[in-house]
């Protein structure tokens, strides 16, 4: 006797987490180019701040 039914293979989609990751590494690319501005600005600072005192 045969078994008919049919197997439903479901198809893991890679595309839907593509987006997801662009987003966090554009955001993570963000933030790290605002923390070396601010540490740079920082050291400016404390340069300038030594000079003049």
């Amino acid at each position: 006797m045969r078994d008919e039914r049919r197997i439903i293979v479901v198809e893991e989609d890679h595309k839907s987490s593509d987006g997801v990751a662009g987003v966090f590494g554009v955001l993570f690319f963000v933030v790290m180019i605002l923390a070396l501005v601010d540490r740079g600005l920082t050291v400016a600072w404390a340069t300038v701040s030594a000079w003049l005192k």
